[in-house]
């Protein structure tokens, strides 16, 4: 049950991002945090080999075995490579590859099929991420 949950979190974030209310720098910032979070995940992807798979089928990357053995060395490797070489389009259509493997690998249903409960809980969470955005960049510019 708990791996659902996290699946489902993961799955309500990501598509938050994917709808534009963000400026690109947000949105990339965004985007690269909760890439790292999910990458961070034991409730996703289990084992660390789990993540080669969803690697190669949403980012068409092969890394070589030594990085598969860190967590982090891997996630570090795969955002400089995306921060990189990715531009808003590129992530856009990333997030949504994510989104379906993330489907893919035990979420049924749709996000859509929501009540106003989860409603209200996804405005929150746009709220607060944009005014932690804000503060973070506000506090940059001191």
């Amino acid at each position: 049950m708990k791996v659902a949950e996290s699946k489902r979190d993961f799955l309500k974030e990501f598509s938050l991002i994917n709808k534009n209310k963000y400026t690109p720098e947000q949105t990339k910032s965004l985007y690269l945090g909760l890439l790292f979070e999910l990458i961070s995940s034991k409730e996703v992807f289990g084992r660390n080999r789990d993540l080669e798979n969803f690697i190669l089928k949403v980012y068409k990357q092969q890394y070589n075995d030594y990085l598969f053995r860190s967590r982090p060395y891997l996630a570090s490797r795969l955002l400089k490579d995306i921060s990189s070489e990715y531009d808003f389009l590129k992530m856009s259509a990333s997030i949504k590859l994510i989104i379906s493997f993330l489907k893919e690998k035990g979420i049924e249903g749709s996000i859509n099929d929501s009540n106003n409960g989860d409603r209200k809980n996804t405005t929150n969470i746009e709220a607060d991420t944009i005014g932690w955005f804000n503060s973070i960049m506000n506090g940059s510019n001191k």
